[in-house]
Order: structure tokens, then C-alpha cells, then sequence
């Protein structure tokens, strides 16, 4: 069977892959990322490249202009090598791996804000995994006890429980409590007994993980990490002190299988595609312990455990569990609760007996890092009633207070992650993260991530779009594209339908123009509508509604970035006051930090998670009705909205028509 090289431009990445394998397939081989929100289903249009030299067979073009088949764009997962090939990576299809905490700008938008989030409240510092030095007395003829006894009682004394100790401790322990001393051809035992003890957490027991000889007290060092769907953050933190010595964070490496859950599912699905997920994670987070250890000048072997907390598919390739099921009816995971396991049982590299702790999860689509969540945001202990949401693909939502908790998730899409939507694109580099559209004037004004050169759209972004559309009166509460906008933005695709201009290619310096396609509106509508629907059938289901709401509690970078008045505007969030809505940032990475520094906390964790009722939206009637309500701009009953109204009466004489039309509710 023939075979051809491939190399992939700028960073001239190269490999060879077999005749009849898709370029896809070649850039996952060489472990080069192309953006494939489908995992090469060819439903998405992203794994766009440029063949610079060679020949390709296939079909490509139901996603490519005229203009870009001119220029040589094809998608990676529809098109075969014929020859060797050069085919360079576009702009928008890239997406830089590793996140520099201390360089890059990028790390804001993946790291909880300044680090003291997730920090353990004073006075209740009770870490997973402690040290404790001791001296042990002599073994005298009168005190002849066994190595074992003497320790076991010293750690009891520093921390009381039941104990347990390995064969592998008992077989080291007589050579770390003495010195072998040799002289001439014969030695002699030395006693010292001068010890550190770790112990280790183990649901009901302690166990001890090694003993080491001196007072290495001053080294015990935990990870928590959030393993995200887009990025893996970790955090280092010092278990004696609490307090977070460094964090990093990388980009998925899963990412190259497919963007979303369901598809790295499918991917998993094929022979070795498992074991490559599983992997793939690991690494992840083996390359952010070398650059934080680096760092903080300290041994892989300082850091005693990992905490980690994930979406539950996330959590369940981590562990290297089934996941076929959690995407079939009736959505059951391998676990709910997974029990502590050897980090290196998993080839994560830390300590040899160090301890992986994975966070609880609610079901299929309500993981650890939303039990994480409420444990940082505190919601389940205080009286007021909160709303908390994590807006993504897979938009999770949890209302409730100290008497009860309940969840959901909606299956929102892709669209605010830059899927679906045609110059949608990750928060990078060069994405348009801030849009201003007026009817007049100037028309458009943006801002891009490190002010690059504008590549693409993202979430933020994309609100803004919507909400500029909407306001100005260039889209309808239907969201469709009025044909009387603004000259020259306004204007037909080669589909036929309108679409809007963003960025023409020839200001940017790009081979395209940036537009919003009405089918792009239409995604984005549905995405939003999804994520108000979930929460609105949280609230209707305990008999409350939204003014009985007094925090919202929204978690994630992402969350960070948004303008709230945007949000509410196109009925992605209710209309609560803006000083209801608090921003966590990454509540997950900060539930895992609480979990990890304080032994109640993560008792606290596993009884909030036995409290959380879980609702599954596709077998309640009622939703996909709440769902097609919230299906238009904001929301069909505009009563839910009145700042939006208040806000069209406001912009100019051409919304005050609209203004009065939406106050008489026609």
C-alpha cells in the first residue's frame, strides 16, 4: 500500500500516513491540532487547510466559498492525499497547545483570577495528605516492640483513626530507622529514628504512604486540577500552608479527536480510540506537573496527591472507564463516586504512592466539576435562593439553597465554544471578543484577544453580535436578518440568504470576510434558548420563578468575559439585577482546592452531591415548550425582560417603535 508524507505549515510538523487516510486523520497522527468540532464527521466545516503543493481526492466544498476553493481550502476530514503534500493550517483553524500562567494572555481566560481562589478558610486547614516528623524511642530489652508499633502509635497520636500500613513500608522501615554502618567485614544497625510520616486519606482510613528518614515536613505539595472539555488547568498548592504556589494550564489535548463530549465518545468507540483519550489527558496533565515543579524548584515526588474534578465523560477517560453508555439511554455512568486510586495506577507522575482523588459526580451530564462548583460558591449552605450555571456545550444549571438542590443540563451545542457557527472560533488569539454595531455610523467596532489581527468570532463575541443585531433592529425577535440594514453590511450569500459583514477580509488581511450567516443566527438563537429553557424548568419545577432568584452564580472563563447586559438582552440570562450575578471563575479548579485542603470540606462535597436531584429535560414534557418560548428575542412573554425594553426606548428613534410595539406586547 502506497504512503505519502504530509507537512503541515507554519510549524512544519511532518508524517506519513497510509493511502486512503483523510488529512484529519494524518494531523492526529502527527499530533498536530486542526480544529474538528465533529471529530471528522464532516457535519462541522472546521478542519479547514490550504494545499500549498500536491494533489487531493474528495469532495469539500458544502462548508467552502467559491473564493476559498479558488485558494486551495479543503477540509481535512473529507479529502484523501493523492501525492506528498504541504498544506498549510489557516488562522482560524489553529489553536496553540500550551498556555503560559506567567507570559502568555491567553492564561487569563483559563485560570482562576488571581490565585487565592479556592483557598481554605482560616482555621479549618485538615489537608488529604499531611506530614508528621517524629523521633522514635530506642528498642531496648525492655521495650523490644516491632518497628510497625512504634510507628503506628506515634501517627495515631498526631492523627487519630483507624491506620493502615503496606508490606511495602513494613519492608522499608527497619533501613529507614537506622543506619547500616560498615566496618571492615562486618556492619552494625545504628539506630536513629528520626522519621516523617505522610498519611494519606482513603475514605474511612488513613493510610500511610511512605516514611521517610529526617524532616522532610517542609515538602508535601498537592495538585487540583480541572479537567476541562477545551483546557486542563492545574494548581499547586502547599498542603502545610494552603496557600497556591503556581498554576498552568494546556489545552485538551483531546481536542484533535473531536471539540465536544459526544463526539470523543464516538471516537472512543473506535479500536485504540480509548486508550488514546486516556492518554492523551494524562499527558495533559504529566506536562503542566514538569513546567509548575520546574517552577517551584521542587521533585515530582514532593506533590503527595492530585485532585482532580471533570465533566463526568471527562472524568471517566481520566480514569480509563467505559463511556460508550453515557451517551445512550438511559445515560448510566461507570461510576458516580470513584474511589481514590494510585496516581500512578494511571501514569500520572507524582509521588509512587501519591493518591489521584477524583471528584464526586450527579449523572451522565452533571460532573465533578459542577459538585466542585457549588462547593466554592457556597450556595448550598446560605438561605437565599441561587442560581448557578456553567454556560458550554453541554450547559449545566443548579437552583436551590441550604434545603434543597436540583440540577439539569441542557444540550446547548457548540455554538458560543465558535461551533456551528461559520467564523466561530475558540477564545485565541485574533478572535473578535467585543462587538459594537450601530445602525449608523460606522456600523462595526471590535476588539480582538491580544489585539491580533481579527481571525474569527468567539463566544463572547458572538453574544455581543446577537445582541447589537437585535438591539439596532437588523435582526427581528425571530432573529431573522432585516433586508433594510445597514449598506454594504447587510447582503446575500452564495446560499442566497442574508448575512451580515463583521470584518471584510481585505481590512484584516485575510483570505475571507467575517460574516454572521443567518443560519449562524438561527444556531445561536437555539443555543441560548436551550440554556434559559434548563434554568426556567429548574425554577418552574419547585414553583418559584426568576424574581424569587437573588444570586446567580456563573462559573468558567468564559463567564468572565461576558457582558451581562448583552446576556439578558438576547435571554441568555434572566433579567435579575446586575448586582445578582456574581462571576466564580474556574469553580471547578477552586472546588478541588477547598476539597483538597480540608478533609470536611470534601465530606461536605460527597453529602451536597447525595442532596442534588437530578432532572432529566428530554422526558419532561414541559421543556421543549419553555424551549421554543425562549426561541426568540429575548423571549416570547417580554414581561420577563422589562430592562431590555427599557433598553431598545433608549438606543435611537428607530428602536422606539419597536420599544413601544414590545411594551404593548404585539
Amino acid at each position: 500500500m502506497a504512503s505519502y508524507r504530509i507537512r503541515f505549515l507554519p510549524d512544519g510538523h511532518e508524517t506519513a500516513i497510509a493511502e486512503g487516510k483523510t488529512l484529519l486523520e494524518a494531523a492526529q497522527e502527527a499530533n498536530v491540532y486542526v480544529g474538528a468540532i465533529c471529530g471528522g464527521e464532516g457535519t462541522c466545516g472546521k478542519c479547514r487547510l490550504i494545499v500549498r503543493e500536491g494533489e487531493v481526492a474528495g469532495e469539500s466544498t458544502e462548508y467552502l466559498t467559491r473564493d476559498e476553493i479558488r485558494l486551495g481550502y479543503i477540509l481535512a476530514c473529507q479529502v484523501t492525499p493523492r501525492s506528498d503534500l504541504v498544506v498549510e493550517i489557516p488562522p482560524e483553524s489553529r489553536l496553540s497547545g500550551y498556555i503560559d500562567l506567567g507570559k502568555d494572555k491567553d492564561s487569563e481566560r483559563f485560570r482562576d483570577f488571581a490565585h487565592a481562589g479556592g483557598e481554605c478558610p482560616r482555621g479549618q486547614l485538615d489537608p488529604l495528605v499531611k506530614k508528621f516528623h517524629f523521633t522514635l524511642p530506642t528498642p531496648t530489652l525492655d521495650d523490644p516492640r516491632a518497628d510497625q508499633e512504634r510507628l503506628l502509635e506515634a501517627v495515631a497520636r498526631k492523627q487519630p483513626g483507624p491506620l493502615q500500613m503496606g508490606l511495602k513500608i513494613a519492608r522499608e522501615l527497619p533501613r529507614v530507622l537506622r543506619r547500616l554502618e560498615v566496618h571492615r567485614a562486618s556492619w552494625t544497625w545504628t539506630w536513629d529514628g528520626r522519621v516523617t510520616a505522610t498519611t494519606g486519606c482513603r475514605s474511612e482510613v488513613n493510610e500511610l504512604l511512605c516514611v521517610e528518614r529526617g524532616d522532610t515536613t517542609n515538602r508535601c505539595f498537592g495538585l487540583a486540577v480541572d479537567v476541562g472539555t477545551t483546557t486542563v488547568v492545574a494548581h499547586l498548592v502547599d498542603l502545610n500552608s494552603g496557600t497556591t504556589c503556581g498554576a498552568a494550564a494546556k489545552y485538551n489535548s483531546q481536542i484533535r479527536f473531536g471539540e465536544d463530549v459526544v463526539n470523543r465518545i464516538n471516537y472512543a468507540r473506535r479500536p485504540g480510540g480509548a486508550e488514546a483519550m486516556h492518554r492523551a489527558v494524562v499527558e495533559d496533565i504529566d506536562e503542566l506537573i514538569d513546567d509548575l515543579v520546574r517552577r517551584a524548584q521542587i521533585g515530582r515526588g514532593d506533590i503527595q496527591c492530585v485532585v482532580a474534578a471533570g465533566n463526568t465523560t471527562m472524568s471517566h477517560f481520566l480514569l480509563g472507564l467505559e463511556v460508550d453508555l453515557l451517551r445512550l439511554s438511559p445515560f448510566v455512568p461507570a461510576v458516580a463516586c470513584p474511589p481514590p486510586v494510585r496516581a500512578a495506577e494511571l501514569g500520572i507522575r507524582i509521588h509512587p504512592r501519591g493518591i489521584l482523588y477524583t471528584l464526586p459526580m450527579v449523572g451522565s451530564y452533571v460532573g465533578g466539576d459542577i459538585t466542585a462548583g457549588i462547593l466554592a460558591c457556597g450556595m448550598h449552605r446560605a438561605d437565599e435562593l441561587a442560581l448557578f450555571l456553567d454556560i458550554g456545550t453541554n450547559g449545566e444549571v443548579v437552583l436551590g439553597n441550604r434545603e434543597f438542590l436540583v440540577a439539569c443540563a441542557a444540550s446547548a451545542g457548540p455554538a458560543f465554544e465558535g461551533g456551528s457557527v461559520s467564523c466561530g472560533m475558540r477564545a485565541s488569539g485574533g478572535a473578535i471578543d467585543k462587538v459594537r454595531i450601530l445602525r449608523h455610523g460606522p456600523a462595526v467596532s471590535t476588539s480582538t484577544i491580544d489585539g491580533c489581527p481579527p481571525v474569527g468570532v468567539c463566544g463572547t463575541g458572538l453574544i455581543d453580535v446577537l445582541a447589537s443585531l437585535f438591539l439596532q433592529g437588523i435582526i427581528d425577535r425571530g432573529g431573522r436578518l432585516q433586508p433594510d440594514g445597514p449598506a454594504g453590511r447587510v447582503r446575500r450569500g452564495e446560499d442566497g440568504r442574508l448575512e451580515f459583514l463583521l470584518v471584510a477580509g481585505k481590512d484584516s488581511g485575510n483570505d475571507r470576510d467575517l460574516v454572521i450567516t443567518q443560519t449562524d443566527i438561527d444556531n445561536l438563537v437555539r443555543t441560548k434558548g436551550a440554556i434559559y429553557a434548563a434554568a426556567d424548568s429548574l425554577v418552574q419545577s419547585v414553583g418559584l420563578s426568576f424574581a424569587d432568584i437573588q444570586t446567580v452564580y456563573i462559573a468558567g472563563a468564559f463567564g468572565n468575559r461576558l457582558d451581562v447586559a448583552n446576556c439578558v438582552a438576547i435571554g441568555l440570562l434572566p433579567d435579575v439585577p446586575p448586582d445578582h450575578i456574581r462571576f466564580i471563575g474556574n469553580g471547578s479548579v477552586a472546588g478541588a482546592k477547598l476539597a483538597m485542603l480540608s478533609r470536611p470540606m470534601l465530606e461536605e462535597l460527597y453529602r451536597l452531591r447525595e442532596r442534588i436531584t437530578y432532572q432529566e429535560l428530554m422526558v419532561e414534557p414541559a421543556y421543549m415548550e419553555r424551549f421554543t418560548s425562549a426561541c426568540f428575542l429575548p423571549h416570547t412573554d417580554l414581561s420577563r425582560f422589562p430592562s431590555v425594553v427599557e433598553r431598545l426606548a433608549r438606543i435611537d428613534s428607530h428602536a422606539r417603535p419597536l420599544a413601544r410595539t414590545l411594551k404593548e406586547g404585539t
